[in-house]
């Protein structure tokens, strides 16, 4: 897709170009940036922060190299749904997600939350590498991808809160970092529940993003066919496109999820007896302070509660400073279900304070923490 801009947003483009110029990689054209400035419907300002937090998020997850380095655990590649599979008749890769079939529950007890964002991302990076490749195999620009978004199967259970907010969040990751990448989505065998759904994560999709959206009963195929070819459709969403041995559901290329096994969950009591162990009572606190000495150390943190959600946060008071300033700001974690893990890169030295708080809670909440690792 080639953008037909205006005047004033060549002039808009322009300005931008030379704006983020300190930061620019050899293969930013005008197209990449053009993306990032449709996202934020032409503000300049606010495109050029979206772009430079981007910058720094593709460095802190290493995501240049994430395809070679991050090794997927078991338990996604057997039981995260999706897959690339076919093109449409643009010859955008198409990739298809039975959401119906996702065990979030039963993921989110089996990895922790960091490996939940990097197969996101790597998701991206891979569809971003066919891209390329279909680039040169199609001898046209080919910079985005179709996703039909399947929910047939969906239930009640899967309007679990915790699941649903990882869910969302990594979705408002991947829109901040991967501007205009989804060309069009399709949520097909809709649910009678969808405006839930819906309700919780539209605050987060951009409009240009709900523009793309087409939202379908279980009368889907002659929509899909519009703008896929039956051949580059499996059989499953009304095409003739078959895996090995006749498979209607092309599982080699679409991981369609099912029930995880307890056999994946992660023993809680082994990372029990590597951690420290702590309980927040009611309405206080619990702060970890590290001493950082050296700007661009790496500062980690690990931890679990036991039976109750917690706030955290992580503020830092810099050398010769007595202001805290706030880094992280203190939210909602759902880490009596997910184990909470990540890093940030410390750009000063200073006095950095991780704030775990149980304000959410009307009960003890115990916690098991690994002191902060400092690289």
């Amino acid at each position: 897709m080639e953008y037909d801009l205006t005047a004033r947003q060549k002039e808009i483009l322009e300005k931008f170009t030379e704006r983020v110029a300190d930061i620019s990689k050899s293969d930013w054209d005008s197209h990449y940036l053009t993306k990032w400035l449709y996202a934020r419907n032409f503000d300049i300002v606010k495109a050029e922060e979206m772009l430079r937090a981007s910058v720094k998020y593709r460095e802190k997850m290493r995501i240049d190299h994430i395809l070679e380095e991050y090794e997927v655990p078991e338990v996604l590649g057997k039981y995260l749904i999706g897959g690339m599979c076919g093109r449409d008749k643009e010859g955008l890769p198409i990739r298809i997600e039975p959401f119906g079939n996702l065990d979030m529950k039963g993921i989110m007890k089996s990895v922790k939350k960091t490996d939940l964002e990097k197969i996101a991302i790597r998701n991206c990076e891979q569809l971003l590498r066919e891209c390329q490749y279909q680039s040169k195999v199609q001898d046209k620009r080919i910079d985005g991808y179709t996703l039909i978004f399947d929910m047939a199967n969906f239930s009640r259970k899967m309007l679990w809160r915790p699941g649903l907010s990882v869910y969302i969040a990594n979705a408002e990751i991947l829109q901040n970092n991967y501007p205009e990448m989804q060309k069009r989505m399709f949520i097909i065998n809709a649910p009678k529940v969808f405006p839930i759904l819906w309700k919780l994560a539209q605050p987060i999709i951009s409009e240009n993003t709900k523009r793309k959206m087409k939202v379908l009963g279980k009368n889907y195929k002659e929509e899909l066919l519009k703008y896929i070819d039956e051949d580059q459709l499996p059989v499953f969403l009304g095409g003739t496109m078959t895996g090995p041995n006749g498979d209607p559901l092309c599982s080699h290329k679409i991981c369609h999820g099912g029930e995880v096994p307890e056999s994946y969950y992660l023993d809680d009591s082994v990372a029990s007896k590597t951690a420290d162990r702590a309980t927040i009572s009611p309405g206080n606190d619990l702060k970890i302070e590290c001493e950082i000495e050296s700007p661009g150390s790496i500062l980690s943190w690990n931890f679990k509660t036991e039976h109750k959600d917690i706030g955290f946060g992580i503020t830092v008071k810099p050398e010769g400073s007595t202001k805290e300033k706030e880094l992280i700001p203190v939210s909602r974690v759902d880490s009596q279900v997910l184990e909470q893990d990540g890093n940030i890169i410390c750009e000063q030295a200073g006095k950095f304070s991780n704030s775990e708080e149980s304000q959410h809670c009307k009960s003890n909440a115990p916690v098991n923490h690994r002191p902060c690792l400092v690289m």
